[in-house]
């Protein structure tokens, strides 16, 4: 009975192993596609809404989900009390901070930390290029992480059901 149970608590813990395997995929798809729309927003504002940088992020956090709605929230406010910083600088420093809330992959992580530059406002074409080319280069990376999805998650799934059940063969 004892032996019974100590299988059936590594077919769980195997279980529960890809489920977090599989579900870590789907946050990181999931923030990908929240950094798209964030993007195509920023671009959106940007274009058409003139206001003062700090206003224009807590408009944005408005519309934006967790953990980007944080972020926005967070480098807006320090925006608002070093009025005369680096507004690039700032933008990386908070997205430093928030690097361990996201799930990005790195390129992905590269296209958010590099955001803070379209701020400058130097040209609105260059801001408007940069902000293009980020978003061509995260849906073409969201392109592959969708595709490499399916073959991850099978693959992911059978090696953790495999060692689970190859360890109560080792164990019985």
């Amino acid at each position: 009975m004892l032996k019974l149970a100590g299988c059936l608590c590594i077919l769980v813990a195997s279980s529960g192993m890809a489920w977090t395997l599989v579900y870590g995929m789907r946050q990181e798809l999931c923030q990908m596609e929240q950094l798209a729309e964030l993007l195509t927003a920023v671009e959106g504002e940007v274009t058409y809404t003139r206001c003062p940088l700090p206003e224009l992020l807590e408009q944005l956090a408005g519309h934006m989900r967790t953990p980007y709605r944080e972020l926005l929230q967070q480098c807006g406010h320090a925006m608002e009390e070093s009025r005369e910083a680096d507004i690039p600088a700032l933008w990386k420093a908070a997205c430093g901070e928030w690097k361990e809330q996201l799930v990005l992959p790195g390129e992905a992580y590269q296209i958010l930390w590099r955001m803070g530059e379209v701020f400058t406002y130097t040209s609105l074409d260059s801001s408007l290029q940069l902000l293009q080319s980020g978003r061509r280069r995260l849906e073409t990376l969201m392109a592959k992480e969708q595709a490499d999805f399916a073959g991850k998650r099978k693959l992911y799934s059978c090696l953790c059901y495999m060692g689970g059940l190859c360890s109560i063969v080792l164990l019985w």
